[in-house]
């Protein structure tokens, strides 16, 4: 029986990436994009040569009982890895409420509902993969990106408390920290950066997929920081 892969985010920059590794390992995945755009849907479907072992669905995981409906269903889930999220920036001064909740809801909320919902249907020595930032742990840089920093110390926080629940049937959650990843979005927002300092999403699969694998069973992670020349 193959093992099941869950990927949130599955059509993004990253989460393309992803897809296209695990389903290269021999997972089935099931890959989760966001409703209403089914150019997602194509993306993947062209950037995966749409495998028999690739399921797409749309999955608002904005809204906890959405996700708690989709996980309901699922069981034996090898690797959940949950790529939702946004960016900000934005010093203290000039945080808003709005702001805050904006941030807390792409990157903590939708990894929350996803976390909380995949822990009990994970087979064990399952592992549930989340994505962090350098400037969670890095004050220096979060001064810049307030809210943004603030919701992924967050995910560090639920990743800890993952690794005391799931200990038992050692379920862990690994958590990527990266530093800027090289993804179209990311060019066109910061035009004149170095690109080649930059993560690529390919390490960053490759990492996760190391993670999930037979050889890192008796590894006990906490965090992978993947930082390029910046």
């Amino acid at each position: 029986m193959k093992k099941q892969a869950i990927i949130t985010g599955a059509a993004g920059g990253l989460g393309t990436a992803v897809t296209q590794q695990f389903l290269a390992a021999g997972y089935e995945v099931t890959a989760l994009t966001q409703p209403g755009h089914p150019d997602q849907i194509d993306h993947l479907k062209s950037a995966t040569g749409s495998p028999v072992e690739l399921r797409i669905q749309p999955l608002d995981v904005m809204d906890g009982k959405v996700v708690a409906g989709f996980f309901a269903n699922q069981e034996n889930i090898h690797a959940a890895i949950f790529l939702v999220g946004g960016f900000a920036m934005g010093k203290l001064a000039d945080t808003s409420e709005a702001d805050l909740d904006k941030m807390l809801s792409l990157n903590f909320k939708t990894a929350f509902h996803s976390v909380q919902n995949a822990l009990p249907k994970m087979a064990e020595g399952g592992r549930i993969i989340l994505i962090g930032a350098r400037p969670a742990t890095d004050a220096e840089s979060a001064a810049a990106l307030v809210a943004y920093s603030l919701s992924k110390g967050l995910v560090l926080q639920l990743a800890d408390i993952v690794n005391v629940e799931g200990a038992e049937r050692n379920v862990q959650a690994v958590t990527i920290l990266p530093s800027i990843i090289d993804t179209p979005a990311n060019r066109d927002s910061m035009s004149d950066a170095d690109f080649s300092q930059w993560v690529q999403p390919a390490e960053i699969a490759e990492a996760m997929l190391f993670a999930c694998s037979e050889a890192a069973q008796k590894q006990r992670f906490g965090q992978f920081k993947m930082y390029g020349g910046v």
